[in-house]
Formats: structure tokens, C-alpha cells, sequence
């Protein structure tokens, strides 16, 4: 029996006044009118999928993810959607995505307009031209959204998705700003803290988590989240626009975004239509505060040879705590909160010289016997183009045992996805190892250097500045474990190292 699964989702094209749930809605009954009519019967609630998730990739849609794997997996007849462009108004990479995986597949897409047979060349040219007028059309209304919102901050409405600690987001006739809560007081709090009580940050984190005030999304407080709001000045009834804005990356195959902190002359600031929580004569005072801080200490003593190198497994620095009555010792920065223990600070010393003469004796061999990288570069070529021709051959013969009925095409549907997985890994490894060059690796400098620091390490003569200079030459990053819900008495409790050279 045909079996159809329907792809429900919201585009930018559907009206801005219809919630997601209702252009879902309208959709569901369109389609299920026209499966009722044309395909023999209503489609089962469980071959429905919704996509509720606002995502222009196909990696940020999981219900897509879903629908993909699901005409891989199974012997799917089409897939049913209102129009060609709800699978994938995305980029050329999502477009064919798309149109390979219903093209091998034998899946027809089916809207109430138009079925397209991707295994034919002129329903899959038309379908390509739809996927294309559709990433065109995303583009121009990303842009003309991106003007409207900038209109919209400097009219003084609020934009954001969520509203900032100690402020409620609100509906203003047509638009939103921001009305102050019950957490206003706490905002004030850190204010008065910060700018009368001459304390830090860490300190005021401190507090308010004893206090059991909690944020709104962690368990605790953090230094960090409290510097952000000090400085915020949407608390002086300011919009800020573009603090942090979204950077897309592509990174190991996938589109990575992320919203570092943007430089200050990049923000817009202006008047919001909110009221203050704080006079600016206190946020002058604060950012005065800032400003006074200094950022570095040039004539303090560094005491931590391992200083910008060694953090804790919980992803903190390890410092350097000096004591009156026994061994000195290395400590995590998080230490309130976090269950590695510390260390004493020569045994850390100790058990990283160990290490580093491991590294050394290994370099000093290959120093004496390099390989040879084009070599083994070439072999590595080699044995991925020989296995790439025993794949094609394989997908041959999977052609043939399904002509001859040896294969059902559900079989033959996952084991040629299956391959054609592994065929295009195969491609982008040859590529990779016939174009990279080779990088020949001085392994008697490595050697060289390595020993430097462990005998920098070793000599109490030789500061601990120059040893952190020098161990920096060779260490990109040491983890330390030494973890442990034991109060009491942990002395017995190892500690370990991770150390990864540069």
C-alpha cells in the first residue's frame, strides 16, 4: 500500500498575524482535503510532522532531520507538503540535500498543485528552479526584516525574544517594551552593591546565591552575568541593538552560529519607550567603577608557572593559592562550586615534568628516524581510491540484485543510502590527502624545546616567568581532574593531567 507523510511548516511568506499553530492548521486541513479526494483516505496522525521550530537549514529543522531519515529508512511513496519551498528555502548545500535524498529514493513530493518525480529530469529542473526562487525570496525578506527592526529600536520598542532580568516584556499596542517586575529590586541591589559597597563582582555573586536569589536560567550566579547587567543600559530605560550579534561559521561539515560580544561603536543605543529601574547618575557611577579597575597588575609578581595553560576539567582556571602553614597549591576559580579538589602545587610541577620527558623521548626518536610524511600521505591516497573502487563496484552489483529481484527496494533503499553515505566520505578523504600538503614536522626543534622546559621546570633558579614562557612554547592546554563528592579527607584521591603539546 502507498504510503505519504506530510511536512507541516511556517514560512516567512504566511501572514505575520497567524501564529504558527494556525497556518499549521490551515495547512493540515488543505492537505488532508486533497489527500481525502486524490490519495484514497486521510493521512494517519503518525506519518504527521510539524515543524514548530523557526530554523532556515535543514541542520536547525529536526522534524525535516526526521522526514529525510524516515525516505532513506522505509518505503515512502511522497511526501506532502503545500508547496515545494516549505522543505528548504535554505542554501544550494540544502537544496541538494533535498533533491538527492527524494531523487535516490524514488519519493515524490506532492503538493495540491503539482507531484514532482525528481527521477525525472524535467520535474527535477522545475522542482530546482522552485528551491532556488525560494532562497532568493528568503534573502530579500531577511534584509526588509532587518530594516524593519532596526526601525522598530530606534522608535524605542523592545525586539528582543526575551526580556532582561527585572523587566517583563510587554505588548504596546503593535509592538513591545518592557515593564519592571518583581526583580527590579535585585537589579537595584547589584547596583548599590557594586557602586557603594567598593566589593567585586564574584562577591556580589556570592551574596545574591546565598541569599538563594536565582537567575532566571542557571542555579547560580556568576560573575559574568552580573558585569553584563552593570553595564547594560537598558536599565536606564536605553535599547541596545547589536550587542551581540549572530556569526555563522562553517565548521567540520556543519553551519556553527554563534553571538560573541560586539565592539561598543558597533551598538545602537537610544531612548526607550521602558522605564528606567536606574538613575543614570548610579550607572555613570557604576561604569566609572569599571573604568577605575585595573585590568592588568604589571608589578605583581606571576607565581603560577602554569598560568593561561592549565585549567580545571569544570573549564576554569587553575590558580595559584600561596599558604602560611603548608605546601602551596593549585586551585580551580570555580572552587565554591566545583567538585575537583586542589592539588599541592609541586606535585603538579612533578607529575607534568614526568610527562613532558614521556613527549620528549618520543620526539627525540623521531628525530633520529623521521617519517616520511609524502609517503605516507601517498599510501593513505592510495588505499582510499582502492577502496572507493571496491564501493562502486558494490553499488553495481546492488543495482543488479535489485532488477533481479534478490533485493526489495526497502533493502536496496537502505544499503544504497548506506553507500552513497560512504562514497561521498570516501571523495571528500581522497581530496583531502591528494591536495593538502604536507607538513613536515621539525621533530628535533620539538625536542629541542621540550627539554628547555623541563629543565626550566626543574631549576628553582630560573623564574617562574620564564618558565611559563617557555612551557607555552610547547603546551597549548593541561586539564586537570581530581574530582571527588568526598569532604573530608581526599588526600588519597589522585589527581590527573591532560596535556596537549602544540
Amino acid at each position: 500500500m502507498p504510503k505519504y507523510l506530510v511536512y507541516l511548516r511556517k514560512s516567512r511568506s504566511d501572514s505575520e498575524h497567524e501564529t504558527v499553530e494556525e497556518v499549521l492548521a490551515k495547512h493540515y486541513k488543505m492537505i488532508q482535503d486533497y489527500a481525502a479526494a486524490k490519495l484514497g483516505g486521510a493521512i494517519p496522525e503518525e506519518l504527521i510532522y510539524r515543524e514548530v521550530v523557526s530554523g532556515e537549514t535543514i541542520q536547525d529543522r529536526p522534524e525535516m532531520k526526521k522526514i529525510l531519515d524516515r525516505i532513506q529508512t522505509e518505503d515512502i511513496t511522497g511526501v506532502i507538503v503545500i508547496e515545494p519551498q516549505r522543505l528548504s528555502r535554505g542554501d544550494l548545500s540544502d537544496c541538494g540535500t533535498v533533491i538527492r535524498a527524494f531523487r535516490y529514493t524514488d519519493t515524490l513530493i506532492i503538493t495540491p498543485t503539482k507531484t514532482y518525480d525528481l527521477a525525472d529530469k524535467f520535474d527535477r529542473k522545475f522542482f530546482e528552479m522552485e528551491l532556488t526562487r525560494g532562497n532568493d525570496y528568503l534573502e530579500y525578506v531577511k534584509e526588509i526584516m532587518m530594516r524593519g527592526r532596526i526601525a522598530s529600536v530606534q522608535a524605542g520598542n523592545y525586539i528582543g525574544s526575551g526580556s532582561p532580568y527585572g523587566y517583563d516584556k510587554i505588548k504596546d499596542g503593535k509592538t513591545f517594551t518592557l515593564a519592571p517586575n518583581g526583580e527590579a529590586d535585585v537589579v537595584r541591589l547589584m547596583f548599590q552593591l557594586w557602586t557603594t559597597g567598593a566589593i567585586g563582582t564574584t562577591t556580589i555573586a556570592y551574596k545574591l546565591n546565598e541569599l538563594g536569589i536565582k537567575p532566571r536560567k542557571s542555579e547560580r550566579w556568576s560573575s559574568a552575568s552580573i558585569r553584563d547587567m552593570l553595564k547594560n543600559p537598558v536599565y536606564i530605560g536605553k535599547i541596545r541593538w547589536n550587542w551581540r550579534k549572530t556569526i555563522k561559521k562553517y565548521d567540520d561539515g556543519e553551519i556553527v552560529s554563534s553571538r560573541p560580544k560586539a565592539k561598543p561603536e558597533d551598538w545602537l543605543i537610544v531612548d526607550g519607550k521602558h522605564e528606567a529601574i536606574i538613575s543614570e547618575e548610579v550607572f555613570s557611577a557604576a561604569q566609572e567603577r569599571f573604568g577605575k579597575l585595573p585590568k592588568t597588575k604589571p608589578k605583581m609578581k606571576l607565581n603560577n608557572a602554569f598560568a593561561g595553560i592549565m585549567h580545571c576539567a569544570c573549564g576554569r582556571s587553575m590558580t595559584y593559592r600561596p599558604q602560611s602553614r603548608s605546601a602551596d597549591r593549585l586551585i580551580c576559580t570555580n572552587m565554591k562550586y566545583c567538585s575537583n579538589r586542589s592539588a599541592i602545587y609541586q606535585d603538579v610541577v612533578d607529575e607534568v615534568v614526568k610527562a613532558l620527558k614521556d613527549f620528549a623521548d618520543d620526539f627525540k626518536k623521531l628525530a633520529d628516524d623521521p617519517p616520511k610524511i609524502s609517503d605516507i600521505q601517498k599510501t593513505t591516497a592510495d588505499a582510499l581510491i582502492k577502496e572507493l573502487h571496491s564501493l562502486e563496484t558494490q553499488q553495481e552489483r546492488l543495482y543488479e540484485f535489485l532488477e533481479k529481484g534478490i533485493y526489495t527496494a526497502e533493502v536496496f533503499t537502505k544499503r544504497n543510502a548506506t553507500l552513497s553515505q560512504r562514497r561521498s566520505e570516501l571523495q571528500e578523504a581522497i581530496n583531502a590527502a591528494q591536495c593538502n600538503e604536507a607538513q613536515e614536522i621539525n621533530y628535533r626543534e620539538k625536542y629541542l624545546a621540550l627539554i628547555q622546559a623541563i629543565h626550566a621546570l626543574e631549576d628553582d633558579t630560573v623564574g617562574v616567568a620564564e618558565k611559563n614562557k617557555l612551557l607555552k612554547f610547547v603546551v597549548k592546554d593541561i586539564i586537570y581532574h581530581r574530582e571527588t563528592d568526598i569532604r573530608g579527607k581526599w588526600n588519597n584521591v589522585p589527581f590527573s593531567l591532560e596535556i596537549e603539546l602544540l
